[in-house]
């Protein structure tokens, strides 16, 4: 008798085939069994069961059929698949130079097109750790970059520095993709190398690079944000003590121990606000002097780098040394008989000794203006070689900068008059409070301010604020004169300097001015910069910390009347031996 089979899920075709064919084997033996009287149906008419055995058999011999060819079909698609896998492979040896590590770092195992790009058998190679394929091993930054890669659990993918078996170098592009279980631990990674298809512009990186290292200048390429280097020199390396291989490690503050990191990005904050395309500082270093030129650069993945260059300045400063102490010794031996003959020529003008035409005035005018001209030149170079030798010594106290700019401003309203320039003092502050020597600093001003109104035409203003900017208090000075062309930037606080203005117009001074006022301000751990326009006009701006004292301490007398005693008394003004000053 014949059972019905019942199914509690639809069946998947490899199973309704195997089914189907049970089914037809049952009723074909069933059939056969029949025929030859082993079995007889008694419950099923013999007619039907004919019919039903035959439409099962029919069945069964076309999901045979149809079987037949799908297993045709797939044979064809692995064959494709086969021939694809093949040129893949062919194209992966000939191209692609592949080789697997475990989590360790050594080497599983490898294609022939890595063993023989590298000079190895895949013998060789296997459980080898595959730092020694890398240019200085484990120090080597494409191999840190694996390390992070594996312990990150992160691709990466960049330019590798590789060593052949016979020590040949090698440029590679590498690609490291980290390959993990299902339980998400890693079990190794994937390492792909290829030619680098940069080759010529790597060339020519090398030639740049090999070129650097025989400059004796020293070349500092590091991070605008974290200020961790990215390049340096051999003459860098040398001078800052480090190696090649610890350089990925190194900050540009570790290149100098006193190197104070808010003071450097307050020096390079114009370059960020577009006021400057270089920034300059010269610094001492020991028995030395440099200078150092910081602009901003843009790297190969489109970083913002800060790229400085330090030259040695010391001959160079040797050299305006010994014309400043040339000068000077003739300076001190002027000034007497220049001081006579001052004496003399202004009794001459005043009429004590008789009565001149005019004719005579008018010499003994001109006289007596040269003569103080010659006695200011001499002056400024025995107080720039006073300062230089560190023979000064500075009192410095605390002293209300309002008041003092305030002063100074009214005592220099007298020279404006005569070039017809008005000063114009502007600010909020009530007090601010700053160590310095009143005296020297009232030098310094009066020299900013003589500078504005020579460059600022007749009728026009010259404009002097003083405000707060990040723990300094920021002394401004600007003129409406002609600026300052970018070329001669560098000059402006030389010694001796004297810049040919925009306008064609020659202004009187001993070029000394600037040069004295920049060392007075980096005495008292402050700093004095300038912008400027062409056609527009410059504005110079000194920067001096904050002074932590309270106004209501300060006697007011003191702020006023000592500035005034000091500068009728130049003398008692001193410079500060214990600060090491940048000259």
């Amino acid at each position: 008798m014949i059972s019905l089979f019942r199914f509690n899920r639809p069946l998947k075709l490899n199973q309704a085939i195997n089914v189907t064919l049970f089914t037809g084997g049952v009723v074909a033996f069933g059939l056969l069994a029949s025929g030859i009287g082993i079995i007889e149906f008694t419950s099923i008419p013999t007619g039907i069961a004919q019919v039903v055995l035959a439409f099962l058999l029919g069945l069964t011999l076309l999901l045979i059929y149809r079987q037949r060819r799908a297993l045709k079909l797939k044979e064809g698609r692995i064959e494709v698949i086969e021939r694809e896998v093949q040129a893949l492979t062919a194209a992966t040896e000939s191209h692609l130079q592949v080789c697997e590590i475990d989590a360790k770092g050594k080497i599983a195992s490898v294609n022939q097109s890595f063993a023989d790009r590298f000079g190895y058998s895949a013998s060789e190679l296997v459980g080898k750790p595959i730092s020694i394929i890398y240019v200085g091993g484990t120090s080597n930054r494409a191999y840190r970059a694996l390390q992070t890669s594996l312990s990150e659990s992160t691709c990466w993918a960049g330019e590798s520095e590789d060593v052949t078996a016979d020590g040949h170098g090698l440029l590679s592009r590498c690609n490291v993709t980290p390959v993990l279980d299902f339980a998400q631990c890693l079990v190794g990674a994937i390492v792909v190398r290829t030619d680098n298809k940069d080759a010529p512009n790597s060339d020519k990186s090398r030639f740049l690079k090999n070129l650097f290292d025989y400059l004796h200048d020293e070349i500092y390429v590091y991070d605008t944000e974290s200020l961790g280097m990215v390049f340096a020199n051999l003459s860098a390396l040398k001078a800052s003590g480090w190696s090649n291989d610890q350089l990925d490690q190194k900050s540009i503050l570790d290149a100098d121990p006193h190197m104070d990191e808010s003071l450097f990005r307050g020096h390079v904050a114009p370059l960020f606000s577009g006021e400057k395309d270089v920034v300059v500082i010269v610094v001492e270093r020991g028995t030395k002097f440099g200078e150092i030129t910081t602009r901003l650069a843009v790297g190969e993945n489109g970083e913002t780098l800060f790229v400085s260059v330090l030259r040695d300045a010391t001959e160079r400063k040797k050299i305006e040394r010994a014309k400043t102490e040339a000068v000077s010794v003739v300076s001190h031996e002027m000034r007497t008989p220049l001081t006579s003959i001052k004496g003399s020529l202004r009794l001459l003008h005043s009429g004590t000794l008789g009565i001149f035409d005019n004719n005579a005035k008018q010499a003994l005018d001109i006289a007596v203006r040269n003569t103080e001209q010659l006695l200011l030149l001499v002056d400024d170079i025995l107080d720039l070689e006073k300062i230089r030798a560190g023979k000064m010594k500075m009192d410095k106290a605390p002293v209300d900068l309002v008041a003092l700019v305030d002063e100074v401003v009214e005592m220099n309203r007298g020279y404006g008059d005569e070039l017809r320039v008005n000063f114009q003092f502007e600010t909020d502050l009530t007090d601010a409070i700053a160590s310095v020597s009143a005296a020297r600093f009232t030098q310094v001003l009066a020299n900013l301010l003589s500078n504005a109104a020579k460059f600022t035409p007749a009728g026009e203003t010259v404009q002097v604020m003083l405000d707060s900017e990040n723990g300094f208090w920021k002394i401004s000075v600007t003129d409406k004169g002609p600026g300052i062309p970018e070329e001669a930037y560098h000059m402006v606080f030389a010694s001796f300097a004297q810049l040919r203005s925009p306008d064609g117009k020659e202004r009187k001074g001993t070029g000394l001015g600037l040069a004295i006022a920049q060392r007075i301000v980096h005495a008292h751990d402050g700093e004095i910069d300038f912008v400027s326009k062409c056609g527009e006009g410059t504005t110079f701006f000194v920067k001096l910390p904050m002074h932590t004292i309270q106004p209501q301490q300060l006697d007011h007398a003191f702020k006023i009347e000592s500035t005034l005693d000091n500068l009728n008394n130049p003398e008692k003004i001193l410079l500060d031996d214990a600060k090491p000053l940048e000259i």
